[in-house]
């Protein structure tokens, strides 16, 4: 009878540790061009939608979505409303060349199927808070597209709310987002 040695303990275990292991992640990155991140902003006089086409969006899916990694950086300079001088009083009002960028990086996704609830950090004008959103799934061919709609109070993360006519607008700023990537 052979003598068994602490090594054979141990390699069961540690077969046993890495079966257990996440699957390796695929990773998903938004087409240029084809994705968007739109904020959308009342006034009592008009509504005020901005759009950026130029960001990254990374995201790296296990079978288990609770592993699932996030990151989003936009540009704030990025966005335009179709109106430049309000896109500049915009600049000043976000101080975009000392806070150039809104970034997201998820802490958890939870959910099923084709509906998911995203968790994690969102960076504003140089202040992080935590927000939570339903995301929706969809594949079509060789693509699949990600959206989310969600919405952030400017005053959370100390933004002066823009004045036309010496009117504010609402405190509240709705975020979609809408990326397209390579699928499968």
């Amino acid at each position: 009878m052979k003598k068994r040695t602490r090594a054979h303990l141990f390699l069961p275990a540690i077969f046993l540790a890495f079966a257990a292991w996440p699957a390796a992640a695929k990773t998903y990155e938004a087409i240029q061009g084809k994705s968007r991140i739109v904020y959308h902003l009342h006034h009592p006089f008009h509504h005020v939608e901005g759009v950026s086409r130029e960001f990254t969006c990374t995201v790296a899916l296990d079978d288990d979505t609770t592993h699932a990694a996030i990151a989003v950086k936009v540009p704030v300079l990025s966005f335009n409303s179709g109106n430049s001088n309000r896109d500049s009083h915009a600049l000043e009002i976000l101080e975009a060349f000392k806070y150039p960028f809104v970034e997201f990086a998820s802490d958890s996704v939870r959910g099923h199927a084709n509906a998911f609830r995203v968790f994690g950090q969102l960076t504003f004008h140089g202040i992080k808070r935590p927000v939570d959103f339903p995301i929706a799934y969809t594949a079509a061919g060789s693509l699949i597209r990600v959206t989310a709609e969600f919405v952030v109070k400017l005053s959370d993360f100390k933004v002066g709310r823009p004045a036309l006519l010496f009117v504010r607008t609402d405190d509240d700023l709705k975020i979609e987002i809408d990326v397209v990537a390579p699928g499968p």
